[in-house]
C-alpha cells in the first residue's frame, strides 16, 4: 500500500509518527509485547493504534492465547495484551511448575477441567478440586468425591456439560450427575473397559480384548431410573472389535486400534449404517483420536507422529514428527491452531500449530531430575495453564508467570 504524503511535511523529516495509521498497524504487528509497551508510551497517537487495533488483530492470530474455547476455561477474564504475552511464553517456555497428588505406586488417573474445577480420578473415585488464583493454582482438599478406592478402577473419563460417564475394570459404566450426587452404573461387558464417550443420547463403550458396543439412552431423567431401578443404556450395536481410544461425533465414530500390522489402525464407524470405513493413514497403532471438526480427525500414533486425516478423502492432510522419536499418547485440542500432545518419554510435552506442518513449535520438559521416565498419559489446557497427568502424579505449568525462566527446547 503506497503512503499518503502530507505536503507540509518534506521527505527529508519525514518520522514514523508521521505514517498514516494502516501503515503504522502494520508495523507494529511485527513486534513482541516488550517493544509495544514502549510504543505505547510515544504519544497517543500510537497508544491508540496498539491498543485498539494490534493487540486485538495479535491475539486472533496467536497460538494459544487467542482461543475462545481456551479463554472460556480459564479463570481470569485477560485483555488483549495479556493474551498476546501469554502466548509469547506458550511459545518461548516460560512457566511455572508445581506438581500435587504424588503416590509412589503408579497408577494412571483420568483427568478432565473445567473454568472452576478439576476432575480426576484414584483408583475408583472420582474427586473435584476448585481451580485457584493464588500461586497454587489448586486446592488440594476434594469439594466433592464420588465413589471410593474400594470400587473397581476408573480406566476412562469423560466430561460433557454437567455429566460425567466412567469406565471401569470390571466392565461397568457410570453416569453420574454432581448437581444432584445421583450416579447410574450398568455392566456392559465382563472385559476391561478401555474408553468411553458419549454425545447427546448415543454412548460408545470399548474394551481391551472383546469388543465396541453402541448403546442409546432412555428418555427418562437418572431419578427416574434411579427410582425405577430401570436399564439407562440399551444395546443398539455391538462391533466385534477392541479399540485403544474412541471419539464420537454427530454421525461417525473415530476409532484406534492398539496394534494393527497391516497398518490400518485408524478407522471409521457409521452410526446409522453401522458400517466400518477403512481411513488411508498409515499407522501401525493409535493411542488417542480427537475430532477436530465435523470431517476431521487428530490421532496419536505409535509411529511418533501425529496426523490430520480428513474423513472425506480418507487420507492424511498434514503430518507432524517429534522431534525426539517418542510415540504421542494423548492430545489436546483448543479450538483453533494448537495442539498439545502428551509424549512417551520424560513427562514431556509438545505444542504443534495446524498451520505449520511437520514443525514442533516448544517442547515442556519437567524442570527437576527425576529417577523415573513417566510417559504423559492424560492432557488437558486453557489459554495460561497445561495439565499433565504421569503415572506418579499431576503436574500443572503456569504459563502467567512473566517473571519465569525462559526454558526454550524449540531450536534442538
Amino acid at each position: 500500500m503506497p503512503i499518503e504524503s502530507d505536503p507540509n511535511i518534506s521527505t527529508s523529516c519525514r518520522q514514523l509518527c508521521d505514517l498514516d495509521e494502516y501503515s503504522l498497524e502494520h508495523v507494529f504487528l511485527f513486534l513482541g509485547v516488550a517493544d509495544l509497551d514502549r510504543c505505547v508510551l510515544v504519544c497517543k497517537k500510537f497508544q491508540h493504534i496498539i491498543q485498539r487495533f494490534v493487540f486485538p488483530k495479535k491475539c486472533m492470530r496467536a497460538l494459544v492465547g487467542g482461543s475462545p474455547c481456551g479463554a472460556a476455561l480459564s479463570l481470569y477474564a485477560f485483555t488483549h495484551r495479556k493474551r498476546v504475552k501469554l502466548d509469547e511464553n506458550w511459545r518461548y517456555g516460560r512457566y511455572e511448575e508445581r506438581s500435587y497428588f504424588k503416590h509412589n505406586v503408579m497408577y494412571i488417573s483420568q483427568l478432565a477441567i473445567d473454568r472452576d474445577w478439576l476432575y480426576i480420578t484414584h483408583r475408583g473415585r472420582l474427586q473435584a478440586h476448585r481451580r485457584t488464583k493464588n500461586r497454587q493454582m489448586l486446592d488440594t482438599s476434594s469439594h466433592w468425591v464420588m465413589g471410593n478406592d474400594r470400587d473397581s478402577d476408573i480406566t476412562s473419563l469423560v466430561k460433557m456439560g454437567d455429566h460425567f460417564l466412567m469406565g471401569r475394570m470390571n466392565g461397568e459404566i457410570v453416569l453420574y450427575d454432581p448437581t444432584t450426587t445421583r450416579s447410574y452404573s450398568q455392566t456392559v461387558t465382563n472385559d476391561i473397559i478401555k474408553a468411553v464417550d458419549f454425545n447427546t443420547n448415543i454412548y460408545a463403550v470399548t474394551t481391551k480384548n472383546d469388543s465396541t458396543y453402541i448403546l442409546n439412552r432412555s428418555p427418562l431423567e437418572l431419578e427416574q431410573l434411579w427410582m425405577r431401578s430401570e436399564e439407562m443404556l440399551t444395546q443398539s450395536f455391538v462391533y466385534p472389535q477392541a479399540y485403544e481410544t474412541i471419539k464420537l461425533n454427530r454421525n461417525h465414530l473415530a476409532a484406534g486400534k492398539f496394534h494393527c500390522s497391516k497398518k490400518q489402525a485408524l478407522q471409521l464407524i457409521d452410526l446409522y449404517s453401522c458400517t466400518m470405513i477403512q481411513l488411508n493413514s498409515p499407522s501401525m497403532a493409535v493411542y488417542d483420536v480427537l475430532w477436530m471438526d465435523e470431517h476431521c480427525i487428530l490421532s496419536g500414533n505409535f509411529d511418533t507422529t501425529m496426523r490430520l486425516i480428513d474423513t472425506r478423502t480418507g487420507g492424511d492432510e498434514a503430518c507432524w514428527t517429534d522431534p525426539y522419536n517418542a510415540s504421542v499418547y494423548c492430545l489436546c485440542y483448543n479450538g483453533t491452531y494448537a495442539v498439545h500432545c502428551g509424549m512417551k518419554y520424560h513427562h514431556r510435552s509438545n505444542l504443534y500449530d495446524l498451520r505449520v506442518p511437520n514443525r514442533c513449535v516448544q517442547m515442556y520438559f519437567p524442570s527437576k531430575k527425576h529417577n523415573h521416565y513417566s510417559p504423559v498419559y492424560r492432557i488437558a489446557a486453557d489459554c495460561s495453564q497445561l495439565f499433565l497427568i504421569t503415572d506418579h502424579n499431576l503436574r500443572i505449568l503456569n504459563f502467567d508467570a512473566d517473571w519465569a525462566a525462559t526454558k526454550d527446547y524449540a531450536a534442538i
